[in-house]
């Protein structure tokens, strides 16, 4: 059963290349976000590709519960938990999701290391990060309403696995213990063999469905998405997201005010309710007229030609118009419903 999927990532992928494509990004930021977007797309793809093993098997199980993408802040610590899997054992298995396209080799200390471009590349140990995940879920369960038996309150079990694309090579050394490193559709025989191989105990634990549910409804609802300040993080500054020029007779006015003066003298946004400039549009949307139009950018409904702004084939097949006012001057009309 799943009870939560994972949350979308298209404002962040939007916030990117919006700022990939602004005209004033200097190129060694630029270089910051090409990589920036590279690890969140490799990112996103690792974690579906998981979530379609895991979901396959557990999610259509009547006795496991799936939470993909949870973060829970707790007592001043963090855990961002890529998916979890409780069963009616109590048995918890954090799973950590690493998309490594050309593998990942671990030495005898247990360091990990990536490949990229044929080459070597230390990373954090993602068996550490999960067990600082498992220390904060823990502390977490604490404050939870759990069931008891006998007089005692149940207490979970925790399993730390970090899951790779089942197409990546994985370099394991000889001594240290990598058996937790799994490729992502070795998930199942993993959890079968761990409770095939449980003591007859566990069975005193068993809860039913709707306790499992509410203990993972409890959990649901301390998630805390939280969404990178890209603009603060890579220091882009207002005025790097501004066309060089404007030339009067191809492009949006400047500023808000003007834009709503013309649409007002010219009377489309009353005669068409379904039409909004850009400057009202954004209003709808609590953005900027900024912040609209870069994002208009990324979606190709606008480009930008030598510091330029132009309507876009997309633009106008999206119910784009460009207008001029006599006494203002040129802008755009959107669909009020219009998706950016």
């Amino acid at each position: 059963m799943i009870l939560k999927e994972a949350d979308p990532k298209d404002s962040q992928l939007t916030a990117l290349e919006t700022y990939l494509a602004a005209p004033g990004v200097p190129e060694a930021t630029r270089q910051q976000i090409e990589r920036e977007l590279k690890i969140l797309r490799a990112g996103i793809k690792g974690e579906r590709e998981s979530a379609y093993d895991i979901d396959f098997y557990s999610g259509a199980s009547k006795n496991r519960i799936v939470i993909h993408d949870l973060r829970i802040e707790h007592n001043g610590r963090v855990a961002q938990i890529d998916h979890l899997i409780l069963n009616r054992l109590l048995e918890i298995y954090v799973l950590e999701t690493k998309h490594f396209s050309e593998g990942v080799s671990i030495n005898e200390q247990g360091e990990f290391s990536i490949w990229f471009a044929g080459k070597p590349r230390g990373i954090p140990s993602p068996l550490e990060q999960n067990e600082r995940h498992i220390a904060v879920l823990q502390d977490v369960f604490k404050t939870l309403e759990m069931p008891t038996r006998l007089g005692f309150r149940l207490q979970p079990s925790f399993e730390s696995l970090v899951l790779v694309s089942k197409n990546a090579r994985i370099g394991r050394p000889d001594k240290f213990d990598t058996c937790r490193v799994l490729k992502s559709d070795q998930l199942e025989r993993w959890i079968n063999k761990n409770i095939d191989s449980g003591s007859p105990l566990l069975m005193a634990k068993v809860v039913s469905v709707e306790t499992l549910t509410a203990i993972a409804n409890q959990l649901i609802a301390l998630h805390r998405p939280i969404t990178p300040d890209y603009r603060a993080k890579f220091g882009i500054g207002e005025e790097w997201l501004r066309p060089a020029s404007l030339p009067p007779a191809l492009t949006p006015p400047a500023t808000p005010e003007t834009d709503q003066a013309a649409a007002q003298t010219t009377g489309d946004t009353s005669a068409s309710t379904s039409k909004l400039t850009t400057s009202k549009l954004a209003k709808a949307l609590n953005l900027k007229t900024p912040e609209l139009t870069e994002r208009l950018v990324a979606r190709g409904l606008l480009e930008l030609r030598d510091g330029k702004t132009y309507i876009t084939a997309e633009g106008k097949a999206a119910g784009g118009e460009f207008r001029i006012s006599q006494k203002f001057g040129p802008y755009f009309l959107w669909p009020e419903n219009l998706a950016v």
